[in-house]
């Protein structure tokens, strides 16, 4: 990973004030530790440094502007500061990744191999959380046109419950070990299948017959269990091992439209070099509002009142950490030849009682 940004700017060169102590050392608001510099603490009321730039293979990080009020700061040539302020804002932040995914069933069902153990997901929030989801898929041309409803509740995506509405028979969503599925007038089709089937947070659907998926009990999937299963073992045997789209099912979410609310209970997050508190569920923050007119063309989620706490990001070299923060998110996914793209958009990110150090070697 690599980064540069230029030097932080005082809105004031008044403002501006030195701290050099004595004994010559710069003294660094990390933890306590000091370095050696030639150049001064620097202490303004309001400062600003960027545009920054990170890079790394499958990705990339742009922050047009990053705002420091009631600052402590080193400056240095590259990269963010270490230093300490009452708040910090990032304006129009952008974040860019691909996923690469397996395209065909054959590759889909190939074992993937271990390279060792890795540190869990956390992800308390969808133990809580609420909402539906409804798609409405035009598709007569391949099975069926309808209209789907996927309720979720207390973090648990119930399958019986789902709804697939159409002319004739109604369908049928469910989880199987090879994967997501639907039941149509004209067979079964897979809309995501599994690279190895997964344990956690799943009870697949029990059949009554042979054939007999009509009445059968559809499974049910709990969100925080099968996700963080999931996640670990995209980090420890690479993306493909999450599954992949059919080309059948690429065909079906080219014509699906999304609409749905989202609402996730408070907790902790840990996302590996990302980790905060998800907090105010009781004044409806953090609501997530899905909209897609084709999913198959890009689905895009919004969060237009975010609230954390105990916020800690590890980027760079350093570890930054806030009190709290709160902003707007937007993310745009799209399903792409060999996977996913997505960008992920901040209007506006402001962290308070900020403290940024050096990262543990």
């Amino acid at each position: 990973m690599s980064g540069h940004g230029g030097l932080p700017i005082p809105d004031s060169r008044d403002a501006l004030e030195t701290d050099t102590p004595a004994d010559g050392r710069m003294a660094s608001p990390d933890d306590g530790s000091a370095e050696r510099a030639t150049s001064a603490m620097l202490r303004a009321p309001s400062a600003e440094l960027g545009p920054v730039r990170l890079e790394w293979d499958g990705g990339g990080l742009d922050v047009a502007r990053i705002r420091l009020r009631e600052a402590t700061f080193a400056p240095q040539a590259s990269g963010l500061p270490c230093g300490t302020a009452k708040e910090l804002e990032l304006s129009t932040l952008n974040l860019a990744l691909h996923l690469r995914l397996p395209d065909s069933p054959a590759e889909v069902q190939r074992p993937t191999g271990s390279s060792g153990s890795v540190e869990p997901w956390r992800l308390e929030p969808l133990d809580g959380l609420t909402g539906s989801l409804h798609a409405t898929i035009t598709d007569a041309a391949l099975l069926f046109d309808a209209r789907v409803k996927v309720p979720i509740a207390s973090g648990q995506v119930d399958f019986n419950r789902a709804v697939v509405e159409h002319i004739g028979p109604n369908s049928r969503l469910g989880i199987g070990r090879m994967g997501v599925y639907v039941d149509a007038p004209g067979g079964r089709m897979y809309l995501l299948q599994f690279a190895t089937p997964p344990t956690a947070g799943v009870r697949y659907e029990q059949l009554t017959g042979l054939l007999d998926y009509w009445t059968a009990d559809r499974g049910q999937v709990s969100l925080r269990p099968f996700l963080e299963s999931m996640l670990a073992a995209m980090t420890r045997d690479g993306p493909r091992a999450a599954g992949g789209f059919t080309a059948q099912a690429r065909t079906l979410l080219g014509r699906t439209a999304l609409r749905g609310e989202l609402r996730p209970g408070d907790g902790a997050l840990d996302l590996g070099r990302l980790q905060a508190r998800l907090v105010g569920r009781a004044h409806d923050r953090n609501v997530a509002m899905i909209d897609s007119d084709a999913v198959g063309q890009g689905l895009t989620v919004s969060l237009d009142d975010i609230a954390l706490e105990d916020f800690r990001l590890r980027i760079a070299g350093r570890d930054l950490r806030a009190g709290s923060a709160s902003g707007r998110l937007r993310l745009r996914v799209h399903i792409v030849d060999d996977g996913l793209a997505a960008d992920l958009s901040l209007t506006t990110l402001v962290l308070r009682d900020v403290r940024v150090t050096r990262s543990p070697a």
